[in-house]
């Protein structure tokens, strides 16, 4: 079988930690899967991940592995039917949008297309598991094996205001820093503005050093062209979003509301 082409190359003592850590999960797995998820959660690619995420400490990633397999089961992420998240496909809340310019695929999150009252945070949260269960196929497929996020808020206006985000995001954070160790290439958040910095002040105690340097804040299209190629498009093929509008500023008293939201949250 030929080896996937971004096959992470061990060195010195490395091919050693892996071992202890595949003959740890060796045994634990059966007793936390069924039988034919076993290879799945046994896979050698994410093991590597989780050590490298863990500056290969074999009991840290092992802890870690084990959160990350508790995480999927609560969410029930192998079990999810398309039926149970149409809504979001349908809405085209996210989507896979071509690549960065070192080829990762990227997935666009339009927070215009989110309504307060529209979902429950579980079905928000188990959308996007779905969302970047595909991608990561894609980014293996691609060879990069990381993907890259479009947190994009052109046309947000106050009726997208939900203020479960903070707990979805928190949550997020745990999905993205703990369970898809070293998937993550870069989180770029187009247009951000007062509400955004205030998740961001929220949801920052939760973020790790190398993850927080993976967040990326660009003020218009011009600083995200940084990092894609200049043809590049937000579109989702039926709609082009790739223009350049004037942002709705917050008002004062929403700014107090979310304020008074963080201060709860804390």
């Amino acid at each position: 079988m030929d080896q996937p082409k971004n096959k992470i190359i061990l060195t010195g003592d490395q091919p050693d930690k892996l071992k202890q850590l595949q003959l740890r999960v060796q045994v634990e797995v059966p007793k936390l899967v069924r039988d034919d998820l076993i290879q799945k959660y046994s896979n050698e690619d994410h093991l590597i991940r989780l050590l490298i995420a863990r500056e290969w400490k074999i009991n840290d990633a092992f802890e870690q592995w084990k959160r990350w397999v508790e995480w999927r089961k609560q969410y029930r992420a192998d079990d999810i039917k398309i039926e149970e998240i149409q809504q979001e496909i349908s809405l085209r809340k996210a989507f896979w949008n071509g690549a960065d310019k070192l080829g990762n695929p990227c997935l666009v999150v339009k927070a215009k297309r989110h309504f307060p009252g529209q979902s429950n945070p579980e079905t928000l949260i188990r959308f996007f598991l779905y969302m970047i269960d595909q991608g990561i196929q894609k980014a293996d497929q691609a060879g990069t094996g990381k993907i890259s996020v479009i947190w994009d808020r052109e046309g947000v206006t106050s009726k997208n205001f939900d203020s479960s985000m903070f707990t979805i995001m928190k949550k997020m954070v745990t999905l993205v820093q703990d369970n898809y160790a070293e998937r993550l290439h870069q989180l770029f958040i187009l247009y951000p503005n007062f509400l955004v910095k205030s998740i961001m002040t929220v949801v920052k105690p939760f973020l790790s050093e190398k993850t927080k340097s993976k967040i990326i804040l660009c003020n218009n299209l011009k600083d995200l062209q940084v990092y894609f190629n200049e043809n590049y498009k937000i579109s989702d093929g039926l709609i082009d979003d790739n223009v350049e509008q004037i942002q709705d500023e917050d008002t004062e008293e929403e700014k107090r509301k979310i304020e008074q939201m963080i201060a709860e949250q804390q």
